[in-house]
């Protein structure tokens, strides 16, 4: 610990000799500088990335020339160092000043996404950590595409909508796989199902589709898990899932049918048997069904497809 106090220390001593030596050297004193080359000397530095020393060239303007037709620009600008040097909260604080001051301004508008992207950049990059800004910078930002429909940034805020739609559904998705794992179908189930409710587009949309129709199989809901197979295919039938899915609509069928026979709830367990024979002729099931009508009281065998004709 103290041999990285004082590396701390002895980089902070070079860091304050090098602004002093900067400060006394090449650098012009901003009080002598016009507004232009105010503008001019910070534009070089922010084009350079040397945001820092930008910020202080457009404060200088938007401090001491409010009246200047430039001065919106150095706003933007001022803004757009904070943002370069991932200081978020004041970006965005310089962006809404910007917005405020200059509503005429034609930096108003990107402004405006500008103030949305500054809440999404600040959010964590891992999804499972709160994602309370994301979700909100998401939300300004489809309200941009409202406000403004014709705008040349449309295509970028739909960019930046697709990935932070999709982050927050992963953090749902990985909770809702998490109690999956670990049999707690119950809220699996509520959080697969919030991913299909408000993310449904994203690429956790089908997977939830999917894993809800696997929750209530396992929960021996058989008929909501046919459904829920069949509904998954007829939407999804090129999806990785897919080839998975399909047999598991017939199994699901077939587990129903049986389901209803165990129970003794004779009407219904022969819907059901015939319904599955009907619909899986060459499923090797077919037999057992066909044994499980024979049982039921005036049950008659059900004939395979070919022999009907």
């Amino acid at each position: 610990m103290r041999h990285r106090a004082l590396v701390l220390f002895t980089l902070l001593l070079l860091t304050v000799s090098i602004v002093v030596i900067t400060g006394c050297g090449g650098r012009k004193s901003l009080t002598n500088l016009s507004v232009r080359e105010l503008y001019a000397e910070g534009l070089e530095r922010y084009n350079g990335g040397k945001y820092l020393y930008a910020i202080e060239y457009f404060q200088a303007i938007v401090f001491n020339f409010p009246g200047e037709s430039v001065v919106d620009t150095a706003q933007y600008y001022l803004a757009l160092s904070y943002l370069g040097n991932k200081d978020y909260k004041l970006a965005s604080v310089e962006f809404n000043r910007l917005i405020q001051n200059y509503p005429l301004s034609v930096y108003a508008t990107h402004a405006q996404f500008m103030t949305a992207v500054c809440l999404y950049e600040s959010a964590p990059d891992h999804h499972g950590l709160d994602q309370t800004d994301r979700k909100e910078a998401v939300k300004q930002m489809e309200d941009f595409i409202v406000d403004h429909p014709e705008s040349e940034l449309v295509p970028q805020v739909q960019e930046y909508i697709r990935e932070g739609r999709n982050t927050l559904a992963n953090k749902l998705y990985s909770a809702a796989v998490l109690y999956y794992r670990i049999r707690a179908l119950d809220a699996a189930k509520i959080y697969f199902q919030q991913v299909v409710d408000d993310y449904t587009d994203t690429e956790y949309g089908p997977r939830a589709v999917f894993y809800i129709a696997k929750c209530d199989y396992e929960r021996k809901n058989f008929s909501s898990a046919k459904l829920g197979f069949e509904n998954f295919v007829a939407v999804f039938p090129d999806h990785e899932l897919a080839s998975e899915a399909r047999p598991l609509v017939a199994t699901a069928a077939f587990r129903d049918a049986e389901q209803a026979f165990d129970k003794g709830d004779q009407a219904s367990a022969a819907a059901k048997l015939r319904a599955f024979i009907e619909a899986f002729p060459g499923d090797e099931r077919v037999e057992k069904a066909q044994r499980y009508l024979e049982q039921l009281p005036a049950g008659e065998p059900a004939l395979h497809s070919h022999e009907q004709s």
